[in-house]
């Protein structure tokens, strides 16, 4: 994969981090590292397949994050227009950034299962 692509994709990301972290509506948040696990782990797997040049991979890791970051954007928007009282129902309604990610990980290997079924054609230029 050329440079430009790399560049675009890390973009794309940084993007994404910052998203949710403005969702997540803490000015400090010492959290945010754990948090966008899920997106640190996804562009392992990706800059994995850039190295393998396997096209398999690449759709492994591409499924993984945007898998992920449908369920992370999902509690994060949860949180952040308070629904049904996601963010103000209780004192310990915060632990969904403990547990979210977890869940986000979870729901990515099961979208990157799915991807492992994609043949492999021909391997990246």
């Amino acid at each position: 994969m050329n440079s430009n692509k790399k560049k675009i994709f890390i973009l794309i990301l940084v993007i994404n981090a910052f998203a949710l972290y403005i969702l997540a509506g803490i000015l400090f948040n010492p959290l945010i590292i754990w948090v966008l696990l899920p997106i640190y782990i996804g562009y392992f797997i990706v800059a994995k397949a850039w190295k393998t040049k396997s096209r398999k991979k690449l759709w492994e890791g591409y499924t993984f994050l945007i898998v992920s970051l449908i369920f992370s954007y999902l509690y994060h928007l949860a949180w952040f227009f308070d629904w049904d009282g996601s963010r103000t129902g209780s004192s310990t309604t915060a632990l969904i950034f403990l547990w979210g990610p977890v869940w986000s990980i979870f729901w990515g290997y099961i979208g990157y299962f799915f991807a492992s079924f994609v043949k492999e054609t021909d391997s990246l230029k």
